[in-house]
């Protein structure tokens, strides 16, 4: 294994091939390894917040084409050569003790001598456009949700970017994206009711609510606003902000995939789903890519 370093990616860009470097093959359990490189196209899923499934695709070496069924993230402890791969990551990004990069899971066994040679990466872009389309819906149905809900705070509390008082940042419990299509969990309990959000009212009108948000939702869509990932640097672990030139404009900070123009999506609409026993509301966005 040559030295592992902090991985450079393009897949912010909208990218979905590049060639790189070969710097590792390690196991990774249940009959796959992971393929670490020094620069990727492919978009990992993150242990941290696994809201959006990491990349497939292909890894080319020489001749063999090999399929990448998973991406993956995998620190490496320099102090001790300790490697971490996937849900045993316990590293937050921002840790000096560790390298960040990205794995490409594979089940072929790899050849020891792929280490130092070079690799074409190939996303399956199909995938990838449907996983972008979900991540920025998902992002959409938030802000639409927020102003939607804005008048059902009786306390003065946080805002999004966009200036509604922000029911997401209070409620959400945890968020996650399929092909074109997202759900959102929200806490719907004793502690959002003491912030002075009423979801008694909410969930007695969500009907309305919810219309208010499809419509807002489908304004912007119609509008084809344009869409931003920047960061500060290529490096993996740079911080990245998600800028959506809807009015106003939507931020926020966010490392996922996204298409670049509302234009490029078909719709966005989401329903809502109460489970009375949980205290949870799960909003459902199905968001379709042209």
């Amino acid at each position: 294994m040559h030295e592992i370093t902090e991985t450079r990616i393009s897949y912010h860009r909208g990218e979905t091939a590049a060639e790189a470097r070969i710097e590792a093959v390690l196991a990774a359990g249940s009959g796959r390894w992971a393929v670490v490189t020094d620069a990727t196209p492919f978009h990992p899923v993150d242990a941290a917040w696994p809201d959006q499934p990491g990349d497939h695709g292909n890894l080319t070496v020489g001749d063999q084409v090999i399929p990448v069924v998973d991406t993956q993230i995998v620190t490496f402890r320099p102090a001790d050569g300790a490697v971490s791969i996937g849900p045993e990551v316990t590293a937050r990004r921002g840790d000096t003790e560790h390298v960040f990069a990205v794995a490409h899971l594979i089940v072929k066994h790899p050849d020891e001598s792929w280490v130092g040679r070079t690799a074409q990466l190939t996303v399956d872009d199909h995938r990838r456009r449907w996983l972008s389309a979900a991540h920025t819906g998902c992002h959409l149905v938030a802000y639409a949700f927020n102003e939607a809900t804005d008048e059902l705070w009786s306390k003065e509390t946080s805002r999004d970017s966009r200036g509604s008082r922000n029911f997401d940042a209070a409620a959400l419990i945890d968020s996650r994206h399929d092909l074109g299509s997202s759900v959102d969990r929200y806490r719907l309990g004793k502690s959002l009711r003491r912030k002075g959000f009423d979801h008694a009212r909410m969930l007695a009108g969500l009907d309305t609510y919810l219309a208010r948000a499809n419509d807002l939702l489908a304004s912007w869509v119609a509008a084809d606003a344009p869409v931003h990932l920047t960061g500060s640097s290529d490096s993996f672990t740079a911080e990245r902000v998600w800028r959506c030139e809807i009015s106003p404009v939507a931020t926020m900070p966010c490392g996922g995939t996204h298409v670049s123009s509302l234009g490029q999506l078909r719709s966005i609409e989401i329903r809502a789903e109460y489970l009375e026993s949980e205290k949870e509301m799960h909003l459902v966005a199905a968001s379709q890519p042209r």
